[in-house]
């Protein structure tokens, strides 16, 4: 039998040594074990703040009628129970454990002076459906906090505390609480689109419709995206238009991979659609559900009408997450949540993971 030379055994041992310092090291440092990409999984959820402002809009013109529907729209809110549709939403997120959640009609209501006779509820009345979710969240076993959040709409700011009650509806971008060498979030901007739309109610109110965008720069094992939540607007397209290209020339013009996640309110089914093209034609963005599943509609929006007593059929699909220099992979395809009945929001949600490069 030929015996081996020492310096072969030398070089034998330096190779297994050198093997177990690569295995731990690639144990305790997740990003060079995974290579050259790194995963993002992101998930867009309107909430539904419980109303469609229907009576208000039909009281346009007249202050008495106005001050009465105010009354009835905040009691319309209360009766479809914003705590427990978040309840429901949070078991959605802890089901799928996205990245980052961006969060649309994130209701907070407070009364001092209303009862709603058809709610089982009196006074003071104290409704925070961002509370009740991360709540929920905590009991199912998963931790997520709030990036930022943004004003979209306040009662106050607009009538006054005179009135005896407030409703806020706001916009929340959320992360999955995890070591910074798996998930960490840089870079925070919130801000109002400068192109905004002006509702005018009764003679001397003028409410302007407060839309706007939260971004973040998300680095997962070692790779880096921004991530954009935004909410864009619903009753005037040309307004809407506008707000997209905003996003395009702001928050979106970076090197970076960019998402945007959100109801764009614009989309497949939709009769509001040049927000939609433009982005996914000229702005060089990918549909995320389009790139996964080709053949399915996969319509979010109508699975009720104005309040979760009324249900009806989805027609549209505008709660969207768009990527651009991020890898769309063919598996895992995208999917919905909250389809199922009682639905907790008139919308579905979207859950997509791409690839950072």
């Amino acid at each position: 039998m030929k015996r081996a030379s020492p310096g072969r055994i030398t070089s034998q041992c330096l190779l297994v040594v050198g093997m177990l310092i690569a295995t731990a090291f690639a144990q305790d440092h997740p990003a060079h074990a995974q290579g050259a990409n790194s995963f993002l999984t992101v998930m867009t959820r309107n909430m539904d703040e419980g109303t469609d402002f229907g009576f208000i809009l039909a009281a346009a013109g007249s202050l008495s009628a106005l001050q009465a529907a105010l009354g009835e729209t905040f009691c319309e809110v209360v009766a479809s129970n914003p705590e427990l549709r978040a309840a429901q939403i949070a078991d959605e997120i802890a089901a799928a454990q996205p990245d980052l959640v961006s969060l649309q009609e994130v209701a907070e209501l407070q009364s001092s002076t209303l009862f709603c006779s058809d709610a089982a509820i009196g006074i003071p009345t104290m409704i925070d459906a961002e509370t009740a979710l991360l709540d929920r969240l905590a009991l199912d076993g998963v931790s997520y906090h709030v990036v930022s959040q943004l004003e979209e709409f306040n009662s106050t700011n607009i009538f006054g505390p005179g009135i005896g009650f407030s409703f806020v509806d706001r916009d929340v971008l959320l992360a999955r609480d995890e070591p910074d060498r798996e998930l960490s979030i840089a870079n925070v901007q919130a801000q109002h689109f400068s192109t905004l739309s002006v509702l005018p109610l009764a003679p001397g109110i003028n409410v302007t419709i407060l839309r706007g965008w939260i971004s973040a720069d998300a680095t997962v094992r070692g790779r880096t995206a921004r991530v954009i939540a935004t909410h864009l607007e619903s009753f005037f397209e040309p307004v809407q238009e506008a707000q997209a290209q905003e996003l395009v020339t702001g928050p979106a013009s970076t090197s970076l991979p960019v998402g945007i996640a959100g109801d764009l309110n614009s989309g497949p089914g939709s009769t509001q659609i040049a927000s939609y093209n433009m982005l996914t034609q000229n702005a060089g963005f990918t549909d995320t559900w389009t790139a996964t599943r080709p053949n399915d509609a996969g319509f979010t929006v109508g699975f009720y009408t104005e309040d979760p007593l009324t249900p009806s059929t989805p027609s549209m699909r505008t709660d969207l997450i768009l990527v651009r220099g991020a890898v769309v992979p063919s598996a895992p395809k995208d999917h919905l949540v909250g389809t199922e009945v009682p639905h907790p929001s008139d919308h579905a949600g979207v859950v997509a993971k791409v690839t950072i490069p």
